[in-house]
């Protein structure tokens, strides 16, 4: 189908004896927000990162737009182009400003001309509200705007899709609002979104569709009013029943 983005097909992953995924199949639509849930060492973050083979998959298929990218013979810097990923801890490049940050990737490696990405740049800082602080270093940054700008940095790419592996994770509590907020922004634009979060708010109000995944099974994959409203999993009902 032609709103079919991302479609996952009997993924598996080990790590040597342990088997972390099991037979995963799903489909990500384009203009989908779908947050993944679940708990911890239920095998999130490693499904995420196997959809831009970040962690290359055991066995199974992970079509992009058509193209198996787990296929031998792909390039995979350009498929990942197009798949922007914003990890817990930032990753920002702490020897160059919030606007060197921003510019290097599309300059180097997508040709982009330095003066057009600086425009990028500084209207993209302006949605998240931190046109200020182009000059400034991530040591100069609270959390919740080094965040921002890990955001920022993804989208200078002009991704096709987002993965967010839980996003607000490291953050104190009182910055983890600005960020969602940005998130809940760029949902409304209609980017495709892949969230792993233990923000069940979020997963519940932004999300089109939410994942339970535990023990690295899908147990339940269904839109997420009515998979917060009608559990059907004893393993959901149960996590559900300690996180809200």
């Amino acid at each position: 189908m032609k709103d079919e983005l991302l479609v996952v097909q009997h993924l598996n992953k080990s790590f040597r004896r342990l088997e972390v995924l099991h037979d995963i199949s799903t489909v990500f639509r384009r203009n989908e927000v779908v947050s993944i849930i679940g708990p911890s060492g239920g095998g999130k973050s490693t499904f995420l990162r196997c959809l831009n083979l970040l962690e290359t998959p055991t066995s199974g298929q992970i079509f992009f737009n058509g193209v198996d990218i787990c296929g031998k013979k792909q390039d995979l810097d350009r498929h990942r182009q197009k798949i922007g990923m914003v990890f817990q801890q930032f990753n920002l490049f702490n020897n160059m400003n919030v606007m060197n940050n921003l510019t290097v990737a599309p300059v180097k490696i997508k040709g982009m001309d330095k003066a057009a990405a600086e425009a990028k740049a500084v209207e993209l800082l302006e949605r998240v509200g931190l046109a200020d602080r182009s000059d400034a270093y991530p040591s100069q940054l609270s959390g919740g705007q080094k965040q921002r700008i890990a955001i920022v940095r993804a989208l200078m790419m002009e991704p096709e899709v987002m993965l967010f592996d839980e996003p607000t994770s490291a953050l104190d509590p009182e910055m983890i609002g600005e960020v969602l907020d940005v998130m809940k922004r760029l949902a409304e634009t209609g980017m495709t979104m892949i969230v792993v979060t233990h923000e069940m708010r979020f997963a519940r109000e932004v999300s089109d569709r939410s994942i339970f995944l535990d023990g690295g099974r899908i147990e339940e994959d269904k839109p997420s009013r009515e998979l917060f409203a009608k559990p059907e999993s004893p393993r959901l009902i149960s996590f559900l029943d300690k996180v809200l």
